[in-house]
């Protein structure tokens, strides 16, 4: 069993976290925010020569083949340093279905290009009624008479890494009732795309497909099922979402003990009342119990356990998150609700992980759909 970082996987996190340290300061964060793109091509292209685009990737596509420690370990790295690059959306998300994918003159054309950082993707997945369950799908799919073509017709939101994507892969549900994933280009006519900035700087965005075609070996999956994979990939990508959580409430709390180490009131420092001892303590603790719930629904991974223990796991970094975020705000004092001040853009990041893909409310809602289930079929 591991609940910690192996060797080889803490080689890479103190690797990448000395390259967040040099290239990722507050303020190149707060100016990637206000910039065009929202985020560095050179470190993306950084990204590509240090092998981090190809670590989930089998050997035989280019890749790696490394397990999901390797990613979570740079995802906490992620949240230290505010990295606004898309290598969720591009490489867990997206990456990870093409990988999966039957279409295999698509996955050798595209992966490749993917772990060299020359190719971006992004999966648009989301719905506004799908809270948190990707196999929610209403966004339809249908043959056309010469079977040639595929027309879909829905809308997507909040689609991360859209606004840097050169495809699209778009989850549709077939005439036979099965939820298959297609490659699209976003300039394809009937394709209408809004762009978002979300709260934390990250980008994203939604948009609304009418009439839209591609070729029918534009899907992904050629059976037209691409449920299992589609599933396993969004509760690996929580995983990884709840570590990157995770390192910003790391930070969050170092920020806060170093605060209340040099920050004097009545000629003490505030870190040697007893209350904020307390506060302190209670944060700590959050981060734990966080860190033990990530660990377990990595063991879990491969098992009809893991969406359960990953669900648990999105439900905790929601509370844990906000209330990691409120503490750090509160303990720093007016400063703390500044902009000059990085607090507030951890407190930022761990608000959209928490809304992202289902939050706190829709897990545990989850959660207690699937004991009523357990309770019928025992009964």
């Amino acid at each position: 069993m591991q609940y910690q970082y192996n060797e080889e996987q803490t080689q890479i996190k103190d690797m990448f976290g000395k390259f967040v340290q040099d290239q990722y300061g507050y303020d190149r964060h707060l100016a990637l925010c206000k910039s065009e793109r929202g985020f560095s091509e050179d470190h993306w292209q950084r990204f590509a020569e240090l092998g981090l685009l190809g670590l989930p990737f089998s050997e035989s596509d280019g890749g790696l083949g490394v397990d999901g420690g390797f990613l979570m370990a740079i995802a906490e790295e992620f949240g230290r340093g505010l990295v606004l690059e898309p290598y969720i959306a591009t490489v867990v998300l997206a990456g990870g279905l093409l990988a999966r994918a039957d279409n295999r003159e698509m996955r050798e054309a595209l992966l490749p290009r993917v772990i060299a950082g020359e190719f971006k993707l992004c999966l648009a997945w989301e719905e506004r009624a799908s809270r948190g369950q990707p196999l929610t799908v209403s966004v339809t799919a249908k043959s056309n008479q010469a079977g040639d073509k595929i027309i879909l017709n829905g809308q997507k939101i909040v689609v991360l890494g859209l606004a840097a994507a050169d495809k699209v892969i778009v989850t549709a549900v077939s005439e036979e009732g099965c939820v298959n994933a297609y490659l699209l280009d976003p300039a394809t006519v009937g394709v209408q795309i809004q762009g978002q900035t979300l709260v934390d700087g990250q980008r994203a965005g939604q948009f609304q497909l009418t009439e839209v075609e591609v070729s029918a070996d534009a899907a992904l999956f050629s059976d037209g099922n691409a449920e299992l994979g589609l599933s396993d990939v969004v509760n690996e990508a929580l995983l990884i979402m709840a570590a990157d959580g995770l390192g910003a409430m790391d930070q969050l709390l170092a920020l806060s003990v170093d605060y209340c180490k040099t920050r004097q009131q009545f000629g003490v420092p505030i870190a040697t009342f007893q209350a904020l001892q307390h506060r302190l303590a209670d944060m700590m603790i959050a981060c734990e119990k966080t860190r033990s719930l990530m660990w377990a629904a990595y063991q879990a991974q491969g098992s009809v356990e893991f969406g359960e223990r990953v669900a648990m796991l999105k439900a905790q970094i929601g509370s844990a998150g906000r209330y990691v975020g409120q503490q750090a705000v509160q303990l720093h004092g007016g400063i703390g609700m500044t902009e000059e001040l990085s607090v507030g853009a951890y407190f930022k990041r761990l608000t959209v992980i928490d809304l992202l893909c289902g939050n706190r409310d829709d897990q545990l809602t989850y959660l207690a759909q699937l004991q009523t289930q357990r309770a019928l079929a025992a009964a």
